[in-house]
Order: structure tokens, then C-alpha cells, then sequence
């Protein structure tokens, strides 16, 4: 596999309880790669999606000691939404950690579109 993927970030609301009148906003950053590039052709304008396969943020996400960003590509998550807009993307970049071989460092890359 390549070095190369994607990052999305979404933002999603939580709440404390189900009687917290004050949610917060929380914006969460995914890691994956693209899997497929579809491009739908409507005539008049095109639409650019990616399927992408995500690593699991629970299981193969980490933040090392040093602050870096570590993923590990093997442990994959959220099968039922691998679908984003292609401006949605950015691109980033998976060095292998040479003190784990099994994790690899996040270098941030730039926005992708079709």
C-alpha cells in the first residue's frame, strides 16, 4: 500500500444527558485511504465521492508522548460510511513509526479535489 491518505474532519454535537440543554461541539478527526474514486456526471455538473476504508478512532488512533499522530492502518472501522465528498478530503501522509512498526505517523498533506 502506498503512504498516502485522507483525513476528514467532522464536527457532531454531545450531550452530558438526555436532559443537557447545553451541548457541546466536539470536532473529530478521521483517518483512512481511498479505496474507490466515483465520479457521478448529472449533465449540467459532476460530483466527485470517495469510498474510503477508516481506522477505527477507538482502536487504531493515538497521540505519542511527543504530540504526533499515530494510526495503525490495519485496524479498521466504520464500514457502513465509507463514503465523503472529494472537497471534503484532505490529504496526509502515513510514515511508518520506527519504534512500532505496526503504527504510522500522520504528516498532514493538503486538500484533494477532483
Amino acid at each position: 500500500m502506498q503512504n498516502s491518505g485522507v483525513t476528514l474532519r467532522a464536527d457532531s454535537q454531545h450531550f452530558a444527558s438526555v436532559h443537557d440543554a447545553n451541548p457541546c461541539v466536539a470536532s473529530i478527526p478521521y483517518f483512512g485511504f481511498i479505496d474507490e474514486i466515483w465520479e457521478f456526471n448529472y449533465v449540467k455538473f459532476t460530483v466527485c465521492v470517495f469510498k474510503c476504508k477508516w481506522v477505527d478512532n477507538n482502536t487504531g488512533v493515538r497521540t505519542n508522548d511527543r504530540g504526533f499522530t499515530l494510526v495503525d492502518l490495519k485496524k479498521l472501522g466504520y464500514h457502513n460510511d465509507p463514503f465523503i465528498m472529494a472537497e471534503q478530503a484532505r490529504q496526509v501522509f502515513y510514515v511508518q513509526d520506527p519504534c512500532d512498526e505496526s503504527w504510522c505517523v500522520v504528516l498532514q498533506g493538503k486538500t484533494i479535489w477532483c
